[in-house]
């Protein structure tokens, strides 16, 4: 989001789709936490948590807070935090429950927003791709909001092959400009992936050896010190593959092969992202 864009006057409220779920509560709030502990959000932000499990923002803290990074120094800080959350259960599919999170987002809006701004919503969607179209669908038809923008953060996995990725574009494209949709891998937020940027084209040393004539190979290795954890009816629909080589070990990939970008725009950094697709062969089986 452009600076440019963000407003004291304005209130922002972020709603997390699939707040229950294990990719809110290891990721999602607490870097949420983490913007709100460094100030890089407007004061006036406040986070909706929606999802089909019945929580409330107390047992919400109970199963995000032991994923929070907090100092003894920050304890008041943190219930400040929140305080500017909140929950809303609802279904994913039926119209009504959609409706009803409209009316509380107004609700929350009046309430806790400031007077005479702008009132902007980001929709988060932490969801698994099968409940995309449904979802976004609502959205778009309930829950856009005239008195501001709206955005819209997809998940990996984008699809679960070539065809279902191709037709959620599509589908997305129906509804939404293509400025008000973020497609997101969660993992490229980790500090060691970002460091790759700053080791490969701002290290003096390492930058001008990191080419095929004094590199032999690369060998790319993923461990998790625990098992599904509650993740076991998305594995089963989804796969690990699916889950983590085509999302978030090609995006290492491509950051450790592909040549230096014009700026650090995303466009220029996703584009030469893609000619390291492009010239990556396919195994034959």
């Amino acid at each position: 989001m452009a600076e440019s864009t963000l407003s004291e006057k304005d209130t922002y409220i972020c709603i997390v789709l699939g707040a229950s779920g294990d990719l809110a509560k290891k990721k999602i709030y607490p870097t949420l936490w983490q913007l709100a502990r460094h100030n890089m959000c407007p004061k006036n932000t406040l986070f909706v948590g929606y999802a089909r499990s019945d929580l409330t923002v107390p047992k919400l803290r109970e199963k995000v807070e032991p994923f929070l990074k907090v100092a003894e120094s920050e304890k008041d800080a943190l219930e400040s935090f929140f305080k500017r959350c909140f929950y809303v259960k609802g279904s994913y599919t039926e119209s009504q429950a959609f409706s009803n999170l409209d009316a509380e987002l107004r609700s929350i809006g009046a309430k806790h927003g400031t007077s005479g701004g702008k009132i902007n919503r980001l929709f988060y969607l932490a969801l698994p791709p099968s409940v995309f179209a449904p979802v976004t669908t609502h959205i778009r038809a309930t829950c856009f909001t005239d008195q501001g923008w709206n955005r819209v953060i997809v998940e990996k996995p984008f699809g679960k092959d070539s065809d279902s990725s191709a037709q959620l574009s599509k589908h997305l494209a129906g509804l939404f400009k293509e400025d008000e949709i973020y497609r997101i891998d969660h993992y490229l937020g980790k500090e060691m992936v970002q460091n790759l940027l700053v080791l490969r084209f701002a290290n003096t040393i390492l930058g001008p050896i990191w080419n095929r004539n004094y590199i032999s190979a690369v060998i790319i290795s993923f461990k998790e010190p625990f098992g599904t954890q509650g993740r076991g009816g998305y594995f089963d629909e989804f796969g690990i593959i699916r889950d983590v080589m085509q999302n978030h070990l090609l995006q290492i990939l491509c950051l450790i092969a592909m040549e230096k970008p014009c700026t650090s725009n995303s466009e220029d950094l996703r584009d030469e992202k893609v000619k390291v697709l492009k010239s990556t062969r396919s195994e034959e089986r």
